[in-house]
């Protein structure tokens, strides 16, 4: 199967799935860098935000960030997945070049309790040493290879 290009200013959502089989999803904001793995699905990333919406909503959240439209990030977060957006979008103080987190699910989905259309993609995409529960940012590309938009 071929990678798909990477979606340049396409603000999109992967999955991946940590170290115990919880879940995170992951918003590019169109520039965020994106697993190769994540990039050879057989569905477009544009649709996985949908995917997951459709989903019940299975916690409350622990919203970890002020922003002016936290709605995206706490119904992600409400379906029980761990939500983060890559920082540049939306720091402007310091410059840090990793995911970071910015609602995290009281009660964190795990693989077993996804349809198979999105337990597929965590499972693509795992972090063998990252606990989400814990990881406040995740440098993706220390983890596995990423695709960035191109210079």
């Amino acid at each position: 199967m071929d990678e798909r290009p990477y979606p340049e200013g396409v603000d999109c959502c992967w999955l991946a799935s940590d170290r115990i089989g919880q879940l995170g999803v992951f918003v590019t904001g169109g520039s965020g860098p994106i697993p190769a793995q994540a990039l050879l699905l057989t569905y477009p990333l544009d649709q996985i935000e949908e995917m997951i919406l459709a989903l019940s909503k299975a916690s409350d959240i622990d919203l970890r960030v002020r922003v002016p439209r936290p709605d995206r990030f706490v119904a992600l977060a409400e379906r029980g997945f761990f939500v983060y957006d890559w920082s540049d979008v939306h720091r402007t103080e310091q410059y840090i070049d990793e995911y970071e987190l910015m609602a995290l699910p009281y009660r964190p989905f795990t693989i077993d309790l996804l349809p198979e259309s999105l337990s597929d993609s965590a499972r693509a995409v795992r972090f063998s040493v990252v606990s989400f529960a814990t990881a406040w940012r995740v440098d993706t590309r220390a983890h596995m290879a990423s695709r960035e938009v191109s210079s």
